[in-house]
């Protein structure tokens, strides 16, 4: 090709092409845009009844887009799922730097769970819904996402044992797993019924009927 000509074609290169390329990867303003759009139409028509096109036409991106970004709609639906479950352990990590009291960050990590229908309700029903139905899912969740919940709940427990505040005779293991028991069932109510809780306040009462189990009298 003369020179000329392969700056001309340079120039002319179609935009629609210039945009599938992914500029900056993970974290820019399309990858996003995709991830919002599949958790939102996962949400409202189910897994299997969501397409990768629905999901493109969605996020405003071309079907092939997608695949510029992710594998497959598992890929999506799973990045979607760990990237807010970091979130919410950032968000944790961050608060338990300036609040130290046990009884405190147990409280907080249970407001912050139940605010997860509020931020973000397509996740929510996604997670009490479409990701039950998923054997492959609910392992893939467990593994990743549960086992670093409970492990958390499970050494503020432990924390507040060595410093006398609860009980030493109960499994911070059965505590931690009654607390995410108590939260996620709350969050299904929230989702099948519609009702909507102050989660604060909620979280104190869920913490209240917890820990007078646990606490030393």
């Amino acid at each position: 090709m003369r020179p000329g000509l392969k700056r001309l074609a340079k120039k002319t290169r179609p935009d629609s092409i210039k945009a599938d390329v992914p500029a900056t990867g993970p974290g820019s303003e399309k990858y996003q845009r995709i991830l919002d759009a599949a958790v939102e139409v996962i949400a409202e028509h189910g897994y299997f009844s969501s397409p990768v096109s629905a999901i493109a036409k969605r996020a405003g991106v071309a079907d092939g887009t997608i695949y510029l970004y992710f594998k497959s709609k598992d890929d999506v639906l799973r990045t979607a799922i760990d990237s807010t479950f970091d979130k919410f352990h950032r968000q944790v990590e961050e608060e338990f730097k300036t609040l130290h009291g046990p009884r405190e960050q147990l409280e907080y990590i249970a407001q912050v769970h139940l605010e997860s229908h509020a931020v973000n309700r397509s996740m929510a029903v996604l997670m009490q819904t479409e990701v039950r139905q998923s054997a492959k899912f609910i392992a893939e969740f467990s593994h990743h996402h549960l086992v670093k919940y409970i492990q958390v709940v499970r050494e503020v427990v432990r924390r507040g044992q060595q410093e006398g505040i609860f009980r030493r005779d109960v499994s911070d293991g059965v505590v931690a797993h009654c607390m995410f028991g108590a939260i996620d069932e709350l969050l299904s109510s929230a989702v099948f019924t519609g009702r909507v809780y102050d989660s604060k306040a909620t979280a104190a009462q869920v913490m209240d009927v917890l820990l007078s189990g646990i606490q030393t009298k």
